[in-house]
């Protein structure tokens, strides 16, 4: 139409990308109904409840009388509850090993393994679904009803999720996340997660041995890589002293939340010897976490000199002096949320962290004595408040550490800068 016409191959052409296709998650209806099933058998049969769960399960199979009338859960006051369990599971074993299994199992993995359309856009069916761990935490439910029936659905899933986490951690590992952006970071950290999302998702099917073994041997994979090139973004600076790999190291640390989660993962993996240890010689998880503690301290002792020499320096920038201070302030606060009760916490954050206090403080001293050597000095009136500024971002930075009185003697030297140029 309109002169636009689609080649066999999906391109248009007259060159405007072709828009992706909607995912299509499977068998919606039978998960939320699985789920509602499942949280019926976990209390004990009784007759009224057997009959509750067939009516459930009526969508699935319309006739589930006898052709004569007859009632087939008739006779079950005064039986042992497992007896009426049994009794009850023999009516509804064919459409919860036929209908509800099999769905659970293509819902599952169309939400876990299918791609999210490219555009962003959410299919309408994803709103008001059970979670994926109740829909998992169902299908196992239904499996152990069922005595192990049914349970090659929830082999399948397993199977899939496996083969997604090596895939996804291949295609990670394979794109371009060059040194100087915190691309490589942000986007490493979010396949952490999902992949953590996986490993709960294969807990809570049952899986053991070989399938969480693997799922979290990708995890670990993950977090590593994400480390080594914060590291070595951080290492590119320190070694060159250039603006623009300044600003990427600046960057990566930017990306705190990122770092926190990928470097939690792998403190959980050292404290849970997820990686077998040998004596003298550190697993792979502790060398990439101490590589990226030790790159962080060598920023910290440069930025920390930078910022000293650049505060009373009027020519430069003042948003490149405040990006800095906010820097120093991002890696105090990785060192002080990453696993402060965690056995496995390097000891060389805890020196970090109390390094960036210290100098933090006598930055604010510094700063205050700056502040009032320049009160009579007839500045420009915009030099000046320039200056106000840096020593306000250096207040900012003792927020959050236990420095109360340093950062109140340097804000009561700020506020008579202040009243002095009006």
């Amino acid at each position: 139409m309109d002169g636009i016409r689609q080649r066999e191959d999906g391109k248009r052409t007259d060159g405007a990308p072709r828009r992706a296709a909607p995912r299509r998650i499977r068998g919606t209806r039978e998960a939320a109904d699985a789920v509602k099933v499942a949280d019926h058998l976990a209390e004990q049969q009784t007759p009224e409840r057997a009959a509750v769960l067939l009516t459930l399960l009526t969508p699935y199979r319309r006739r589930l009388f006898h052709a004569d009338g007859s009632n087939p859960l008739a006779g079950l006051d005064g039986l042992p509850p497992a007896r009426q369990h049994e009794l009850a599971m023999r009516q509804a074993a064919p459409m919860l090993l036929d209908v509800l299994l099999p769905a659970c199992r293509d819902h599952l993995i169309d939400r876990l393994i299918t791609p999210a359309p490219a555009d962003g856009d959410t299919p309408e069916d994803d709103e008001g679904l059970p979670s994926i761990v109740d829909v998992a935490a169902a299908m196992r439910t239904l499996i152990a009803a069922l005595r192990g029936g049914g349970r090659q659905h929830a082999t399948a899933v397993i199977g899939a999720v496996e083969e997604a986490s090596r895939a996804m951690v291949q295609q990670v590992a394979s794109a371009e996340t060059p040194a100087g952006t915190a691309r490589g970071v942000t986007l490493l950290s979010h396949t952490l997660l999902r992949l953590e999302a996986l490993r709960l998702v294969l807990e809570t099917l049952g899986a053991r041995g070989a399938a969480l073994g693997e799922v979290a041997y990708q995890s670990r994979r993950v977090a590593r890589l994400a480390l080594r090139h914060a590291a070595n973004t951080l290492n590119a600076y320190v070694g060159n002293h250039d603006l623009i790999a300044l600003h990427g190291s600046l960057q990566v640390i930017g990306a705190v939340d990122s770092l926190i989660v990928v470097a939690l993962r792998i403190l959980d993996a050292l404290e849970g010897q997820e990686e077998e240890e040998t004596p003298f010689v550190k697993v792979a998880d502790e060398v990439a976490l101490d590589t990226y503690v030790e790159s962080a301290t060598r920023l910290a002792q440069v930025l920390v000199v930078l910022v000293g020499k650049a505060l009373p320096n009027d020519e430069l920038d003042s948003l490149l002096f405040a990006a800095m201070v906010r820097k120093i302030k991002w890696l105090h606060r990785f060192c002080a949320r990453l696993g402060t009760d965690h056995s496995r916490r390097p000891a060389a954050l805890d020196e970090l962290g109390d390094y960036l206090v210290l100098q933090s403080a006598m930055l604010a001293r510094r700063a205050g004595e700056w502040l009032t050597d320049t009160l009579g000095s007839g500045l420009d009136p915009a030099v000046t408040r320039r200056r106000i500024e840096r020593a306000e971002a250096v207040a900012d930075l003792l927020t959050d550490m236990n420095r109360r009185h340093v950062q109140e003697a340097l804000e009561v030297r700020i506020a008579a800068m202040r009243l002095a140029v009006g």
